[in-house]
């Protein structure tokens, strides 16, 4: 959608009559943008519904101000991981944490599950009547979170009558999205009141609907490919006589992994590579509704009282992942007896008895592979995962299926006025809250080591269950049905066919079969419940002091803020550190264990978290009026979080000079402020996936107690034309950060510690610091790496700057209907980040990260130029607009995984240049009699396939979009 474009021209309010308002965003005295010396555009809600009312997700990625923005599905980037269903906004590509997002001027809860960042989803899209953006540092006006900026939905005013629209958007390959809103407004003679309700629905979108999203191993080696397959290498094992387990050959590779569609990899560690994107969306289902009230009574002359309330929901009921997780923990002793008795050498991994059936019919048909006189296989953990492409069991033989659910609620109401000296003032009081579920299936290991061994139960208990008295004796009487016990296969024999391909396997064996029942019995679900809850209490005066400057009264603003931060967290059993410690918790019950892993195969575990904290902060302004043509406004801002966090002022300068009719310049100088929120001090964690080495490894999390806020110099100037038929400005701007607050960057302790896949950097008394933040399955190297163990910290100071452009030319008449053309761009010429060091070791050198994908780094996917263009024709009741949005080329700056080699075909370093991006947009609106309005839109006219980036879906999600050509249309009725 080219929902960017409603900023060009909208920079002037005066030329639209739907702005019926007085713009204060970025200051609390009364000024509209043309006045002020502060960057804040304005996007109506007639210029949405010229473009096709597109939604909040595409409003805010279109913006070229906004670089990185959550709302489609990345569940492959660590920066969106658990997010689905959530959306954001992110101006300057500064992270959506540093973007304050208000209603209506008040400050909203957080996602409780995107840490620091507002779900822009929950926003009441049906109510909004413009947006306003401030694209400046506004910490001496708003407080923390402002670094960035401020984005604020303002609702419909004085709204009259009923409204009902409904729109259909056609995706190929999809059932299309759809939304319903109705609302209803009234206004009485002292007062005004307004509901709405909406519902919106996006349809699944898989990525076997796009050509472009799943390509060959040889073609994006990185495009969905894992060495960890349920298709795995084995090392057959034979009992030495002396109660130790010795190799009886070399590790084998499973021979379906051809038949079913792998791509077998050769070496002393033969893998079988295993596209687990099929079975992944693009798209995943969403189903979302929202409903809002508001009202205004006016109490006298002088005095309004003003009351609003919100109700979202939004679901993602099923969440589509790989049919299992990486095996990056594996048993202990108590259910595996090979643990400690193979050679150092070999990866830890599971052990597979001679008696299991899967085994015994493997080997029978596979002698020259399997020794006679093998008593069982080794499976080394980091290359296997107990399903993938025969889909898994428990989920119809399908992907593993998750939930995303978030519940919001938000109630804002208070009292303004004047007093009888003419003093404004403003009392607000607001609660806002959101709660958010994630659920997901993961492995416990002690029971599928069991089942391995023969001691699986059935979860649905038809069976009694298994007790397993002797589990250290694999020769006992395990697999026995009537007892109860129940075998798991983990050969490929056990596999019909690839789900996805339909490729079927000549050596399955439907006896062989892994049962449904014993599947959940081991792969069970994980659930996390967090809420984030927020009180704010804002009192406001402002009017004018008693003597003039040259341009007129002297403005002046002071006030006072008090917020209130909540956060809970609570995980299921299976899930929580203190409930389930160990490895074999939930098998022996016991607790006691000298590492604290959790019981399950890949995700991590989490406590339980009960926080809050308070602020208090105090602020003034002033609007000094120089002369007419010169006007400076002085912002100030003491903030005091408490605690480690401690206190901040914050001051901020702004001038504007007109300096001729056509022409005016703005400036603007301050410094910004935010603390760290509440979800990055526990001391919990959370898990994340990275692609190391060839497969997913865990990544976790944890909150620090220990930071300090972020700091940030912001500094702007510009100019604004307005030479009657054309209007335009252009705008430098700059932060130089201190301390940013940011998760230490995962891809770049791995490539420290392990410069181009090797270990010479292991056990290296420089590197020890950053070695103990590694988890290995054996001793140390990149191939076994199971977990990296990462905190938030404050990191390396960080300077950007860019240019805003936008500028609007209206021809007026001709051939009886209005022509206007436009544009908007952000240029970002750098964003300068300095070293990062890890335990006394540089793990990330500076680099500018304009202009670069920045994988995995603490910077996110920034082209350095990103804008759009526009053509409008109005005649009578017609309006006809074609767009065509810009995002011009970046690079990838990580090397290949693998090296270039020409013979054969061999796989080549594609994708290090990600193209830029043309995408044209035709919309038209008629304003139909009776009332009616209509719109036609058709996205993407030339189906253009998003650039392609040596990425898991073989796109970049943040910047790009996977749709392609869609069709939309829209009607609305007002009664």
């Amino acid at each position: 959608m080219a929902v960017a474009l409603a900023l060009s021209g909208q920079a002037f309010a005066q030329e639209s009559s739907t702005v019926e308002e007085v713009v204060v965003t970025g200051s609390f005295i009364a000024g509209t943008p043309e006045d002020a010396a502060l960057p804040v555009d304005v996007i109506n809600s007639e210029d949405l519904e010229k473009q096709g009312s597109p939604s909040t997700v595409e409003l805010l990625k279109a913006l070229p101000v906004s670089s990185g923005v959550l709302g489609d599905t990345n569940q492959f980037d660590l920066r969106a991981q658990g997010s689905e269903g959530s959306g954001s906004v992110n101006l300057r590509g500064l992270g959506a944490q540093r973007t304050l997002v208000l209603m209506n001027g008040h400050r909203m809860a957080i996602n409780p599950f995107a840490t620091g960042v507002v779900d822009t989803n929950v926003i009441p899209a049906a109510a909004i009547g413009r947006v306003e953006v401030l694209k400046d540092g506004a910490a001496a006006t708003y407080g923390s979170d402002a670094i960035a900026g401020v984005v604020n939905f303002i609702t419909r005013k004085n709204f009259d009558g009923l409204e009902m629209s409904a729109s259909y958007r056609f995706i190929d390959g999809s059932d299309g999205d759809y939304t319903g809103s109705v609302l209803w407004g009234h206004t009485f003679e002292n007062g005004n009141i307004l509901f709405s309700a909406a519902y919106q629905h996006r349809s699944e979108l898989s990525t076997t609907e796009r050509d472009w999203a799943t390509r060959s191993f040889f073609d994006n080696p990185e495009g969905g490919w894992s060495a960890g397959n349920a298709i795995a290498p084995f090392l057959p094992v034979t009992n030495n006589g002396a109660g130790a387990f010795i190799p009886a050959a070399g590790f084998q590779l499973d021979r379906g992994c051809t038949p079913l569609g792998g791509v077998a990899t050769p070496g002393a560690l033969p893998v079988c590579q295993f596209a687990y994107i099929p079975y992944d969306n693009l798209v995943e289902i969403e189903d979302r509704f929202q409903l809002y009230g508001e009202a205004n009574a006016r109490l006298g002359d002088n005095a309004e009282l003003y009351v609003s309330a919100f109700y979202a929901e939004t679901d993602v009921p099923e969440w589509k992942t790989s049919p299992s997780y990486l095996a990056l923990q594996t048993p202990t002793v108590a259910t595996n007896p090979t643990v400690g008795q193979l050679p150092a050498s070999v990866l830890a991994g599971y052990f597979v008895p001679a008696a299991n059936p899967g085994f015994i019919a493997y080997r029978n048909a596979n002698p020259d592979q399997v020794p006679a006189f093998a008593t069982g296989a080794h499976i080394p953990g980091l290359r296997y995962r107990p399903f993938s492409v025969g889909g898994n069991p428990a989920f119809d033989y399908g992907s593993s299926e998750g939930r995303r659910h978030y519940d919001a609620f938000r109630v804002s109401g208070g009292v303004k006025g004047k007093f009888a000296n003419d003093i404004g003032y403003d009392l607000t009081l607001t609660y806002g809250q959101e709660t958010g579920v994630r659920t997901g299936y993961d492995t416990v290991v002690s029971r599928f080591q069991l089942a391995l061994r023969g001691y699986g139960s059935l979860n649905d208990g038809t069976a009694g269950g298994c007790t397993a008295a002797e589990t250290n004796n694999y020769t006992t009487g395990a697999g026995n049905a009537a007892l109860g016990c129940y075998w798991f296969n983990p050969f490929s024999n056990a596999i019909a066919n690839n789900t996805v391909t339909g490729q079927t396997n000549p050596a399955y064996n439907s006896a062989l079969a892994n049962d449904p029942e014993l599947v959940r019995w081991f792969f069970q679900e994980v659930a996390t419940k967090q809420s984030s809850k927020l009180f704010v209490t804002d009192l406001v005066f402002n009017g004018e002091l008693p003597w003039e400057l040259g341009g007129g009264a002297v403005g002046w603003a002071a006030g006072a803020q008090f917020r209130r931060s909540f956060f809970s967290s609570n995980y299921n059993d299976l899930s929580n550190i203190d409930a389930n410690p160990c490895i074999d918790t939930i098998v022996t019950g016991s607790t006691s264990c000298a590492v604290r892993n959790g019981p399950l195969m890949f995700l991590g575990t989490g406590e339980n978290a009960d926080l809050e904290g308070d602020v208090y902060a105090v602020f003034a302004e002033m609007a000094l009026p120089i002369t007419d043509d010169l006007q400076v406004q002085l912002a100030a801002r003491f903030e005091d979080y408490g605690g480690e966090t401690g206190s901040t002022v914050n001051p901020k300068a702004s001038v504007r000079w007109q300096a001729t009719d056509w022409l005016a310049f703005r400036a603007s100088a301050g410094s910004t402020f935010r603390g760290p929120p509440l979800t990055q001090l526990t001391t919990s964690s959370v898990t994340a996936l990275s692609f190391i080495g060839g497969a997913f490894r865990a990544i976790d999390i944890y909150g620090n107690p220990s930071l300090e806020p972020e700091k940030a110099k912001t500094y702007s100037a510009g100019a604004i034309f307005n030479l009657g038929a054309f209007k335009g400005s252009v705008d430098y701007w700059r932060f130089d950060f201190e301390n940013p607050i940011v998760a230490e960057p995962s891809a770049s302790m791995v490539n420290t510690m392990f410069p181009g896949g090797a270990s010479s950097n292991c056990d290296q008394a420089a590197f020890a610091g950053l070695q103990s933040r590694f988890v290995f399955q054996g001793a140390c190297s990149i191939a076994t790496i199971a977990r990296v163990r990462t905190f938030w910290s404050n990191g390396p100071a960080v300077k950007t700057s860019g240019v805003d452009v936008l500028a609007d030319y209206d021809f007026g008449d001709v051939m009886g209907g209005d022509l206007r053309i436009g544009g908007s761009a952000t240029y970002t010429i750098e964003y300068k980040v300095d070293p990062f060091s890890i335990g006394g070791v540089t793990v990330e050198k500076a680099f500018d990260a304009a202009g670069y994908l920045n994988y995995q780094l603490t910077a996110t996917s920034l082209p350095q130029l990103k804008g759009s263009v526009f053509a409008e024709y109005t005649h009578g009741a017609h309006n006809l607009r074609w767009t065509v949005n810009y995002i011009g080329s970046y690079i990838d700056q990580r090397a290949s995984i693998f090296a270039p080699n020409a013979v054969n075909g061999a796989i080549q370093p594609n994708g290090a240049k990600i193209d830029e991006t043309w995408v044209h947009e035709i919309d038209y609106r008629w304003l139909a009699p009776w009332d009616v309005t209509v719109n036609l839109s058709i996205d993407n006219v030339f189906d253009a396939e998003p650039s392609f980036a040596r990425l898991d879906l073989n796109y970049d999600p943040f910047t790009g979009s996977a749709l392609g050509r869609t069709y939309k249309v829209s009607v609305k009725k007002k009664f």
